[in-house]
Order: structure tokens, then C-alpha cells, then sequence
């Protein structure tokens, strides 16, 4: 079930290993550990994924890799993860048949999502595929219980 538009969720991904193939002052470059190309698709994919990182990218994404990127070369190994993290859920859709895009397995339901903090901007967050090769993890954010009134 996808979470409501406006709605604050824990996002997280299993760590997996990748290697850096390229690393430039805005992207680290990955072979992306949890999809392979899909040669079907009218979309071509690489296989890789561009990562965003330091002060002079405006770009955000949740993944965070170790070590830091600033200590990777091509050729290194990584670990890719999203540690849990309390995002903001700005658009979603479902994919019916599942939406190609390039990779297999192919998602099957999209979320555009965001750091709370930027939630009031538009094109501040990222898309997350679902049901596809990246096990992503989405969990509603438990309502805070009130404390029970004194008698």
C-alpha cells in the first residue's frame, strides 16, 4: 500500500556492495547493486547510478555510502545503503503493469520524497521505484501518542 501524499514516512535500503565507477566535484558514480539491465526495454540503462554529493550539488538523495565519498576512487567498493530516515512524501503512483524503465526487475509503484525541512519546496527530494529490484523499505511514521490527561 503506498503512504498518502503529505504524509511523513521511515524510509530505509539494506546496505549492498557496489563499485565506483567514476567520481566527479558533483556525482559519485555506482554500478547500481540491486537491478540489472533490462535489453526488452525501450529505455537504455547502463546499469549505473550517479549519486549526488558535496557543497556544490543541489541534487539530494537519500542513499548514503561507506566509506564517505570523498575517500572514493574508481575502481573502490562501497557499501550503498539508506539508513532510516524520516521523509516527507510529496507525489506517489502505482505502475500497472510495472513501469519500464530500463532495469529489471521493473517497479512497480513510485514515491517522490523529501527531507521534512524541505517539504515546501517542490523539487527539493528525489523519486524512489518500489517493488523492484531495490528493497526499499517505506513504514508509516507512528502517530505520537498524547499523554493521558491527569484525572
Amino acid at each position: 500500500m503506498l503512504p498518502q501524499v503529505g504524509s511523513e514516512v521511515i524510509v530505509s535500503c539494506e546496505p549492498a556492495r557496489a563499485r565506483v565507477v567514476s567520481v566527479s566535484a558533483r556525482y559519485i558514480t555506482v554500478e547500481w547493486p540491486w537491478s540489472v539491465v533490462d535489453n526488452s526495454s525501450n529505455f537504455r540503462w547502463d546499469g549505473t547510478f550517479a549519486l549526488p554529493y558535496g557543497e556544490s550539488s543541489p541534487e539530494w538523495v537519500p542513499y548514503r555510502l561507506e566509506p564517505a565519498p570523498s575517500e572514493l576512487s574508481a575502481g573502490d567498493v562501497c557499501t550503498v545503503s539508506i539508513p532510516p530516515t524520516r521523509l516527507h512524501v510529496g507525489h506517489c503512483e502505482a505502475y500497472d503493469p510495472p513501469r519500464s524503465l530500463g532495469w529489471a526487475p521493473a517497479p512497480t509503484a513510485g514515491i517522490y520524497v523529501m527531507r521534512p525541512e524541505d517539504s515546501d519546496q517542490e523539487d527539493a527530494g528525489c523519486m524512489l521505484y518500489l517493488g523492484g529490484g531495490d528493497p526499499i523499505r517505506v513504514d508509516p511514521v507512528e502517530a505520537e501518542l498524547c499523554p493521558k490527561q491527569a484525572e
